[in-house]
């Protein structure tokens, strides 16, 4: 036999809460049999999927979260004003938070960025800041 293990997970913010998140976790495990062609253990993913995906989301709701209050997509399924942070723009906040040395509220904020254009504002902010000293806000 062969098994197959899938899981969905999601992260949604706790409203009204800075820093904190609540986690919602479904998973399963599925055995096909060994002469199961690769089309059929592709849908067998596809159908774990939606089951998992479901679960997943009637957690959401029994917890009083309404899933229209996600983020409203453009076309190509991307958000527009809120896509996630690069790799590139945190390495960049996290030099200049520590040449800066900005510490306190101020080095958290900025470190916790997730969104990319909220992330441009904050470099632009940084790379204008001739000062070089240190910005402690307690």
């Amino acid at each position: 036999m062969i098994k197959l293990t899938g899981s969905v997970s999601r992260k949604l913010p706790i409203p009204g809460t800075e820093y904190s998140s609540q986690s919602f976790l479904a998973g399963i495990e599925v055995e096909v049999g060994n002469e199961s062609t690769s089309a059929e253990i592709q849908k067998k993913f596809q159908e774990m999927y939606v089951l998992l995906e479901t679960a997943v989301n009637e957690q959401i709701t029994s917890n009083g979260i309404s899933l229209s209050q996600k983020p409203k997509n453009d076309n190509n399924g991307k958000n527009n004003s809120d896509d996630l942070i690069t790799s590139n723009q945190k390495k960049l906040i996290e030099k200049l938070v520590k040449e800066q040395q900005i510490y306190g509220k101020e080095r958290i904020r900025l470190l916790n960025i997730k969104s990319k254009e909220q992330a441009k504002e904050e470099i632009k902010k940084l790379l204008s800041n001739n000062t070089g000293g240190n910005r402690n806000e307690k």
